[in-house]
């Protein structure tokens, strides 16, 4: 059994989308020969939620806590929680004059120190193969490679979302948004191998990088898992329940067109059309989230665990997806294992189009011609229920577990022919 550090900004009890790539890596890696330290926060990001019954997913893993102090503390209140009927979450305005501009390569740059001390002291007893940095926030490399370094074993940073590229990064001054390019491709260049959920994540920062120095690209993207949709009931929504789960980020205008061309062709479905948003959602989408057609009701319900949202996902008539940017969300694999139907307004191409074409169960449709899925809303809505089935091969693809196994793989190629960690420890 090889061992491995993972360094991820939260993790469980933490529950967001943000950590679950991490705890379920942890939860796997074992069944593929890899056994997990991770080293993380000692506090969750602000405004995090907690489910204590991911702790079970990872009992017996070895959790580091280092301090992880946030500058956010000293520009901004306490994030909100879910409590509140219409619960936002969105990212505040960050021209040049926020702090955050000015703070490379993120806010949670104080964590840095901690963790590498708090790293270096467990490394006099253990003896790790390679560190494995997940990000966001980018901090989390930064803290792998020197931990990397200074043990001489190979480092991995797997990008769940993009760096320099990310669609909230703050604008900074132009020297200092180039310093950050260049700090990108060198923490990129220094690695054994990068992993990214999505190759356009790290396609920029390769092009910096002589050909003969990049590392190689593995694109692993997020994933299900099985167990989470284990023994659970699907929720007892209405007919007929459209359901949202995770964060809306957009005005459903275009489901609003959707849903009026269904109801002009069927007039009996005023008043049986309900639109179920679970999670957060974001001030640009309030007005149009509670602004739908006469006839339609929207039921918003605050952040929810895991295992409560898959609920809604099995009890749903109809899925929704509503592209933003070039992301792939992972609730969309979610989305998959469930088998219910989904409909999907895309404005751009990438990943989230191939996987979706080759769903028997979704229906794609631009999101400047919303109107065209009003005639698939009203048949839907005017036949039976349709009961989920089993997840096939291409479903299943993305499970947690497979997910897992290729993170093994590329763990175990990297660490081919790699000096061993000295012992005890360098400082």
């Amino acid at each position: 059994m090889r061992n491995v550090l993972i360094v991820t900004r939260n993790f469980a009890p933490t529950s967001h989308v943000s950590v679950e790539r991490a705890t379920k890596l942890v939860k796997y890696l074992p069944h593929f020969g890899w056994q997990p330290t991770v080293l993380t926060g000692a506090r969750a990001t602000v405004g995090l939620a907690e489910d204590p019954g991911l702790l079970g997913q990872v009992a017996g893993v070895e959790v580091i806590r280092a301090r992880a102090p946030e500058f956010s503390w000293f520009y901004r209140g306490h994030a909100k929680g879910g409590g509140a009927p219409m619960t936002q979450r969105g990212a505040p305005m960050r021209g040049m004059l926020h702090p955050k501009a000015w703070l490379v390569p993120d806010s949670q740059l104080l964590w840095y120190p901690f963790a590498v001390r708090a790293a270096m002291r467990r490394a006099r007893s253990a003896r790790w193969d390679a560190v494995v940095a997940t990000s966001f926030p980018p901090t989390a490399i930064l803290i792998a490679h020197a931990i990397a370094s200074r043990l001489r074993i190979p480092y991995v940073p797997d990008f769940r979302d993009a760096w320099t590229t990310y669609h909230h990064a703050p604008k900074r001054p132009a020297p200092l948004a180039e310093y950050e390019r260049r700090l990108e491709a060198r923490m990129i260049g220094c690695a054994a191998a990068v992993i990214a959920v999505q190759a356009s994540f790290v396609e920029h920062a390769l092009t910096r990088i002589t050909p003969a120095d990049r590392p190689t690209l593995h694109v692993i993207p997020n994933g299900y898992d099985e167990d989470d949709f284990r023994d659970v009931v699907p929720a007892e929504l209405p007919p007929f329940s459209i359901v949202h789960t995770g964060q809306l980020r957009r005005s459903p205008r275009p489901l609003w067109e959707a849903l009026s061309r269904a109801m002009s062709e069927r007039p009996e479905l005023r008043g049986h059309l309900h639109l179920w948003q679970v999670g957060f959602v974001d001030a640009r989408a309030i007005p149009g989230l509670e602004a739908p057609p006469e006839g339609v009701t929207v039921h918003h319900v605050p952040w929810v665990p895991q295992r409560e949202a898959i609920s809604y996902m099995l009890g749903a008539d109809l899925l929704l997806v509503d592209q933003f940017e070039s992301i792939m969300p992972s609730k969309l694999l979610q989305y998959l294992r469930a088998s219910r139907p989904i409909l999907a307004f895309l404005d751009k191409g990438g990943e989230i189009r191939e996987v979706l074409q080759a769903a028997t169960v979704a229906h794609l449709v631009p999101r400047d011609e919303a109107e065209i899925a009003g005639p698939l809303v009203a048949a839907l809505a005017a036949g039976p229920r349709r009961r989920g089935g089993s997840p096939g091969n291409a479903v299943t693809a993305y499970s947690r577990h497979e997910v897992a196994r290729r993170f093994a793989a590329v763990l175990e190629a990297v660490c081919v022919g790699a000096s061993p960690s000295p012992h005890p420890a360098s400082r």
